[in-house]
């Protein structure tokens, strides 16, 4: 179980790490990297001295800043998501999906 978790923690946080990276590299450009890594480590330092209440209350606040971000972005792209959802919807590729899902089930 230890080595369930700790491989899952592990990989979390590569992944987060990676997430964020590459988001702020495409919004900010690649100067953003370095400052990046090392408040990504310092925040990583920081939690893991913290007191559990603390790591999750950070966690919690982290979470809701990026749901907001998404919400926010989904927001802005709503009239891009109507555009292509129509263009899916009324072109033939819909029939396509369906057949591809019914032999693949």
């Amino acid at each position: 179980m230890a080595i369930g978790l700790l491989s899952f923690v592990f990989s979390t946080i590569l992944g987060c790490s990676y997430y964020g990276e590459e988001a702020a590299e495409y919004l900010l450009g690649s100067k953003v990297i370095l400052p990046y890594r090392v408040a990504w480590v310092v925040v990583l330092m920081v939690d893991s001295i913290a007191t559990m209440p603390i790591v999750w209350i950070f966690a919690d606040i982290a979470n809701g800043l990026m749901a907001i971000l998404n919400l926010i972005s989904l927001l802005f792209l709503s009239g891009v998501i109507v555009a292509e959802t129509r263009d899916y919807l009324w072109s033939d590729r819909l029939e396509e999906f369906s057949t591809l899902t019914k032999t693949n089930t």
